[in-house]
């Protein structure tokens, strides 16, 4: 294999008021034709400023200080906008993280296919646009491709827009294809679908893929060669079988650990310690030093180079240094399994709801109960949609319910029936023995119902208001319902939540929109929290946070669930997040709970043909299957 990028010595900074952010620093490596590698890190390690440096889709306020970027050989580092217009789409092309970003919804999917296809394809006739089109859908495995084409994104599930976004890419067949996150917001089973799109495509049209996830699982699964990055800079690259078998870096280490598959049936997962350093002046030595507990003196003083472990294994550590031999430090014994044999919960404590759950609860243990709920969402006028239907569970007392099932399964429909957002068309929702449909007892006891229930929704980004700072957001909840700080003032107990959460007290004056993805979703978490509720909907509360923050954000809940015993519904399509955090387990498909009983009998026994189709599809590292499927291909 030829190489087909080729980045050396790369380094990125944003010029902001507040001083220069060294996003990427030094950063070097080589992608083949044919050849898929994977990017992972925390959040803000740069991997996405990375890729779009050399899509050169930065903004203004970003330039490249340092380096050059080769494709086949030729320089393209200074390479002018009208001439980089020359190379995306036809030899560059990117998959963004939230297809309803990319998407115009006022335009149906096949309007944006063709305009995508005739401007790497200009002079086709209309007819053969529409071929194309068509051709495109197909390829992307879109069933029924005449009328997804005359549907718009409103239409069309969270998979089925990612698919529509990868055609757009595809269009004018690159030779390396960029995929930002393109499977974090999606459910198990879909994810699993994506990653066999993924690797059928590049395999079927000999392209090269640059991945970026936080999810290793995924990298695993997707990538021939991984590349962790950290603060910047890249810790560890090599074949995906060397990182996973034989990691050498601290912080690969880190990462691994904080699996959920990995706990090995301890009570809290591993979460780094600590938070990534700020990159406006990044720290003298190795920025993982003040969060490694194998950090030596060096560390503190000078960057590690990148030591060669093989001839295609590099890590950036001292402790892989000569003089560091006789430290024998050892990596920690993941001992990945295979995806039937995840380990196991840790035993119940007596009282438990764990143990709870093999009689009938007492009606004085029950926080909440549905009784045949049923919600329709009118599509015309003499047409509706049934998202709900006949849906009944009851959560006790100090129980963390975990709810599953492919998108559009009625999962979030179900939650926001419960916090009444909306109204459902049928059945009974009592909270504490109250009615919560019920108009007259919604309003007679309103003021309880609204301060000890609390949601955190999916999208951080549309829950949490853009004119407003940090502070002001997080306290919101208890300005509205008088509630006094116990902290003695609103930006105390804001800082106090905030840290919870993992993210320091210099963040309380910022606004939404300068804060990523993950740490929104904190913000969110934070605002939920500070009200101590005595029952929580958590609708996919992780779903955009790296695996170490995952880790962090599920132990804070057990945590919290412990200290302050409330209830806990908990929606996610991670199940190995499920597994670990629920003691109980409701699985929902085309909006009916088709199963539900305490988490280990149902990943070990499923009984329902979907429930076994879930716990099959989650990602699990194969590197037998791996090596061997990715040799054929080739």
């Amino acid at each position: 294999m030829s190489e087909l990028l080729e980045v050396r010595n790369l380094s990125v900074s944003f010029d902001t008021p507040a001083g220069e952010i060294q996003a990427v620093r030094d950063v070097s490596f080589t992608v083949k034709a044919g050849e898929v590698l994977a990017i992972v890190g925390e959040t803000g390690c740069g991997k996405s400023v990375l890729c779009k440096s050399i899509l050169r889709l930065l903004p203004d306020i970003a330039r490249i200080k340092a380096g050059r970027i080769l494709l086949n050989g030729t320089d393209i580092t200074d390479y002018r906008e009208h001439d980089m217009c020359g190379l995306r789409g036809r030899v560059f092309a990117m998959v963004f993280q939230n297809p309803m970003t990319v998407l115009n919804p006022s335009l149906s999917i096949g309007v944006q296919i063709a305009e995508a296809v005739k401007i790497h394809r200009p002079g086709m006739s209309r007819q053969a646009v529409e071929q194309r089109v068509l051709e495109l859908l197909r390829m992307v495995k879109i069933d029924h491709p005449e009328e997804r084409s005359r549907q718009y994104p409103g239409h069309l599930s969270g998979g089925m827009r990612q698919r529509c976004v990868l055609a757009i890419a595809l269009a004018g067949e690159p030779a390396l294809l960029f995929a930002d996150e393109p499977t974090t917001a999606l459910d198990v089973t879909i994810q699993a679908q994506i990653l066999n799109l993924f690797r059928e495509v590049q395999a079927k049209l000999h392209m090269a893929s640059i991945f970026v996830t936080h999810d290793l699982s995924v990298a695993a699964m997707a990538a021939d060669r991984v590349a962790v990055m950290y603060a910047g800079r890249i810790v560890e690259i090599g074949r995906v079988e060397e990182i996973f078998r034989d990691p050498r870096h601290p912080y690969t280490w880190g990462l691994m650990r904080a699996l959920p598959i990995l706990s090995g049936g301890g009570r809290r997962l591993y979460s780094i310690p600590g938070m990534p350093p700020t990159l406006i002046n990044p720290p003298k030595g190795d920025a993982f030093a003040c969060r490694n507990e194998y950090a030596l003196d060096i560390d503190y003083e000078k960057q590690p180079p990148l030591f060669p472990v093989t001839d295609t294994h590099f890590a950036a550590t001292w402790l892989l240094d000569e003089r560091a031999k006789g430290l024998a430090v050892k990596a920690p014994d993941f001992g990945w399994r295979e995806a039937g044999e995840m380990g196991t919960r840790p035993a119940a404590k007596p009282g438990s709801s764990l143990v709870k759950q093999t009689d009938q609860p007492a009606e004085s243990d029950i926080i909440l109960e549905v009784q045949h709920l049923t919600h329709r969402f009118p599509l015309s006028k003499k047409e509706t949609l049934t998202a709900v239907d006949d849906v009944s569970f009851q959560i006790c007392k100090g129980e963390i319910l975990g709810l599953i099932g492919e998108s559009g399964s009625g999962k979030s429909t179900v939650a926001r029936c419960i916090m009444n957002v909306y109204r459902p068309a049928g059945g009974e929702i009592l909270y504490q023995g109250i009615d919560v449909c019920d108009p007259k007892a919604f309003r007679t006891h309103k003021k309880m119902l609204q301060s000890s229930r609390q949601i955190i929704f999916q999208d951080a980004d549309a829950s949490l208001n853009p004119r407003k700072k940090i502070c002001d957001i997080i306290v919101e909840p208890m300005k509205l319902h008088g509630v006094k700080p116990p902290r003695g003032t609103v930006r105390a107990e804001a800082a106090f939540w905030l840290q919870r959460v993992g993210m320091d007290a210099a963040y309380l004056d910022q606004y939404p929109g300068a804060l990523s993805g993950g740490q929104r979703q904190r913000v969110a978490i934070a605002r939920a929290l500070s009200m101590e509720p005595a029952f929580l909907v958590a609708d996919e509360p992780v779903a955009s946070l790296d695996v170490s923050m995952q880790a962090q954000m599920v132990n804070l809940f057990k945590q919290l669930q412990e200290e302050l015993g409330f209830s806990l519904l908990f929606i996610a399509h991670d199940l190995a997040m499920v597994r670990f955090l629920c003691d109980r387990v409701g699985v929902m498909h085309r909006g009916k709970l088709v199963e539900i009983s305490p988490v280990e009998e149902l990943f070990h026994h499923p009984k329902q043909p979907h429930t076994r189709r879930l716990v099959e599809s989650i990602p699990v590292p194969k590197f037998d299957w791996i090596g061997q499927e990715r040799r054929r291909d080739r």
